[in-house]
Parts: C-alpha cells; structure tokens; sequence
C-alpha cells in the first residue's frame, strides 16, 4: 500500500499529472463539465442503505455520487485519489465557546498548572511577554492543588499594571487580581468570595459573569478577532466541518456573538444566543434561542443545582437561576414563535426544573391541539451531567435532546474523581448515561464545550466508549454517529447535512489510516476537511472555504 499522504496535502495521482489535471471520465471526455472524484480505502457514509463506499462525486456544494467502481460515476472534470485514507461525514462539535477556545489557544493556558506556586510563575511569565490591558487565562482546576490559590496582591505582583482574570476550567467560577477587584464593576455583584481579610479573589455566578463582561470589554477588537480565526482554523485541522456557537450576554457579549452571525469563516459556525431574549436571534433571522442559557451552574464550583447537598459540602446543594414562571414562559414563547430552546442544566435538581416546566408548555399545547410542538423543536438541555433513570424516561416522552461531553466523564469521573467526591458514589455512579440515553431514544449531540476541554473529536469518541462506568459506555460508530449526526439533528439541519449521500451536503473530513476501526483513534491525523464542498484544511482540487 502507498504511503499516506502529508498533513494536508494531496496524493499525487500518477502519470505525472496533478490531481487538477487529471482528464475526466472517459464518456466525459472533451465535453465541458464540472465536478471532482474523490476515491480512498473505503468511505464511511453513516447511510442507512448504503453503509461504505470506496469513491464519490462532488459538484459545488453537494455531493452527486457514492460508489464503490468508479467506472459508474457521473461525468468530473478533476479527482483526487487518497490512498491510505479513510473519507467519513465531517465532525460536528455541539457545544463550544469559539473566542474563548481562540483566546486560550492564542494565550495563558493554565490546564496544565498544579500548584498555587505554578500559577504565579505562569502568570508572571505571561506578563512578562504580553503587554495587554488583561491577562485573560483559562482552564484553571485547584481541584487537587497542593497548596493555597494565591490572594489578589499576590496576583497583582505577578502582572504589575495589568487586569488579572484566570477562569476555573468550566468557566463557572474565577480568580482575579486586587486591580481588578478595584476596576470592575462589582459593588452590587453576588458570588465575591470573602475571608475574615477581605476578598479572596475567587468569584462565581453573577461576579463571575461581570468580570468575564469587563475583561472582554477590555481587550482590542484586533485581539477578538485573532482568536475567532485561530479557533475555527483549529476546528478544521480537527476534522470538524461545523460548531454551535454558544455566545450570550454573560458569555463574551453581544458585539462578538454579531462577529460569528456575520463572519465569513472556514467552518461552518451555528450561532446560539444564550439568554431569554428572543428577539436578538429573530432580528438576525435565526431558528433557535438560548443555547447555554444558566439554570444553574456546575459541580466543580458546587454550583450545580442537586437535589440533595453536595457530599463534600453538606450546606450546599447549588442554585436555581430561574423561577418555573419564568422559565416555562420563555419555553411557550419560543416555541410559539417557531424557534428551538436550548438550556444549560448540570445537576438533577435542574434537569427536574426543566422536566416541570417543559410538562407544563406540553399541558398547554395539547389543550390547544399542537401535540407534537414540543419533539418537532428538538429543544436542547446542554450538559445533562447528573441524570436518574426517572429524568431518563421524562426526557424521552417530551422528546428533548442532549448535547453532551464525554470529556467531562474522562477527567471527572471514576474512582478518586471529582464528581465522586461532590456527589458521593450513588449519584456519581449515574453521570452522563450515554448508554441509557440511547437505549430511550433519546437524541444525543457530542461537543467538547471549548474551552472548557479542547475540540478534539477523536477524543471525545474514546471517552464515550471507555466510560468510567462501563454500563453508561456506547459502541466506536454509535458515538462517530453522535459526533457527527448528532449535532446535524441538534441544529435541524440533519435533512440535508450529515450523512455522505447522494444530495447531501459535501461536509466531509479525511483521515490517515483508518480512526473508525483503530484500537485506539485519539491522534489521527486529518489530511482533508470540506465544508459545503470548499476546502477548509488540506489540498484537493475544490475552491477553498473563506479563511483558508
């Protein structure tokens, strides 16, 4: 077999021609046509007729053609053989916080920090080198740190002159500096930790979301823009053709959820507004609000809404940001006016909030004989961490999604891990039950929920199928499939984006080797990623997408 190809580049077809170069079919020839073949080891379609092909035919934006000979292909113009590869449908990341992800990748990345002491040299040294107005890092987890977070002085000595904000890995607390303390728009804010010495420098809930306001305010536009292009660069190294943007009003603003609406980018970018507010994504012609919207927060920062307290903090069971009014209004009018819901919902104490509220809009509906608004909506609950097999059944019979992160399961769950401790082992034990999901019918999205992990879609599959508890694992092509149609049916788009068919849209990602039957898949490399039959990563004789 020939060597695969290079990152990102072609094979070279033989006969010394280019891949653009090559002629056409032969009962094409010397007729005008358009159209690109593309043959591998095998295709991965996800169809339900069918399943694997070794050549296809794409025309603009779609694909005409999958088969195995490629003597029976429609007329091409150009092909472009990759031998030593495999052709599946391009990833779909659900759940992901695109500037941020770019900021952190452009930044102070702190996951790998491991110690208070740590944390002071990383951001001193990040001082040292950057000069603006904000030291913005994330992926912070003092879960297992040794030693003492450091104070807010200790902070300010570290990046002398600069606004320190360090955001907790799940971005629902933070650790902020005494400039920031004083520069911040926090007199009335809830959520400022304090000691008998004064504030500690840790925030949560409403702090949180007001410094995050006011780091961003802070930052150049010159800055924002850097990070959208480094993300969604990065999304198509990846393999991934399409990511659900989860902006909002406590996320990082109005101005920048527009840059994503109006932005021409190398992967297609799903905006979702995460607030109540319905008439910013109807002014912007879209068919979804919400998205990340807080019903409550998570179990890292003992935020998470539980019904029970937390096991290693038995005064707290976290907090309910909504009233049920509230709530099962805003479900009403969304669903009235046409548009899917999505809801952050982390603890069972949240996920019930959303089973009430969401029976009482059924109650509603069918008094007024619209029975099946509700499974027609495809209404998001993000997250769904701590899960009971009565929610289960709930969540089925109102036929709500999940869009759900395996990696959170792969570094916080299992014995000694972080949801064993918050929850106890009862509850831990029900935590992301891919596998009862499934078995219900119930819709499942995967995403990495950047930055809080990294986009990394191979991962996110070895997480789903190496669950922590074995039973709550699902099998490599199921979770390819979550992974991919997953997040087309989570954004209503699975009618003509997902699998590789006749029709479809030609969203595809191109591997070295063969990921989908590897014992292990983390790693593989992507050699091709197509969005809407554009190049976004990689070489092949198709136009590039915009930004590539």
């Amino acid at each position: 077999m020939p060597a695969p190809p290079a990152l990102g580049m072609a094979v070279e077809p033989p006969a010394g021609l280019s891949s653009a170069a090559r002629p056409a079919s032969p009962r094409a020839a010397g007729a005008p046509t358009r159209g690109t073949l593309l043959t591998a080891d095998r295709i991965i379609t996800l169809g339900r007729g069918r399943t694997r092909a070794r050549a296809m035919v794409i025309r603009g934006s779609r694909v005409v053609w999958v088969g195995d000979d490629e003597a029976n292909a429609p007329p091409y113009r150009s092909r472009l053989d990759l031998d030593g590869c495999v052709i599946g449908p391009a990833f779909v990341d659900a759940h992901a916080h695109l500037t941020m992800s770019g900021l952190s990748l452009c930044g102070l990345d702190l996951s790998g920090v491991s110690s208070g002491e740590e944390l002071l040299r990383a951001v001193a040294t990040y001082a040292g080198q950057h000069t603006g107005r904000v030291i913005w890092g994330h992926g912070l987890d003092p879960y297992r740190f040794p030693d003492a977070l450091p104070d807010p002085d200790a902070l300010s000595r570290a990046a002398p002159g600069q606004a320190v904000y360090l955001s907790r890995v799940d971005g629902h607390a933070g650790l902020i500096d005494r400039t920031t303390l004083a520069a911040a728009p926090l007199a009335r804010a809830e959520g400022i930790e304090l000691s008998d010495a004064g504030p500690t420098g840790v925030i949560r809930r409403e702090a949180n979301h007001v410094v995050r306001r006011w780091s961003v305010g802070a930052m150049s536009e010159v800055e924002l823009a850097e990070a959208r292009r480094t993300a969604t660069r990065q999304a198509a190294s990846l393999g991934i053709a399409s990511v659900h943007e989860m902006g909002g009003p406590d996320i990082m603003g109005l101005s920048d959820f527009d840059a994503w609406v109006t932005g021409q980018w190398p992967v297609e970018v799903v905006p979702y507004w995460s607030s109540l507010e319905i008439d910013v994504p109807l002014e912007r012609d879209l068919r979804h609000v919400g998205g990340d919207v807080l019903l409550d927060g998570s179990l890292g920062a003992h935020t998470a809404a539980l019904l029970a307290p937390y096991a290693d903090a038995p005064a707290v069971s976290g907090h309910l940001e909504y009233d049920d009014e509230t709530l099962t209004r805003w479900f009403l009018d969304a669903t009235r006016a046409g548009l899917q819901t999505g809801v952050h919902a982390v603890g069972d104490a949240a996920l019930s909030q959303v089973v009430r509220c969401w029976r009482a809009v059924a109650d509603h509906l069918d008094a007024h004989g619209h029975e099946d608004a509700i499974p027609r909506g495809r209404h998001r609950i993000e997250h769904a961490e701590v899960v009971t097999p009565t929610l289960l059944d709930d969540i089925a019979d109102l036929g709500l999604l999940i869009s759900a992160q395996p990696g959170t399961e792969a570094r916080w769950g299992g014995a000694g891990g972080m949801y064993g401790a918050r929850l106890g082992p009862d509850r831990a034990a029900w935590t992301n039950p891919f596998r009862a999901l499934a078995d219900r019918g119930i819709s499942i999205a995967f995403g990495s929920d950047a930055t809080v992990f990294p986009m990394d879609p191979w991962g996110i599959i070895h997480a789903a199928e190496h669950h922590p508890e074995p039973r709550h694992s699902v099998g490599r092509m199921e979770a390819v499939s979550m992974s991919t149609l997953g997040g087309r049916t989570a954004a209503r788009q699975d009618r003509f984006a997902g699998i590789v068919r006749a029709g479809m849209r030609a969203d595809l990602a191109v591997f070295e080797g063969d990921p989908y039957a590897a014992d292990d898949p983390r790693g593989a490399r992507c050699v091709l990623t197509v969005v809407h039959g554009r190049v976004s990563h990689g070489d092949a004789p198709l136009p590039p997408a915009p930004g590539n």
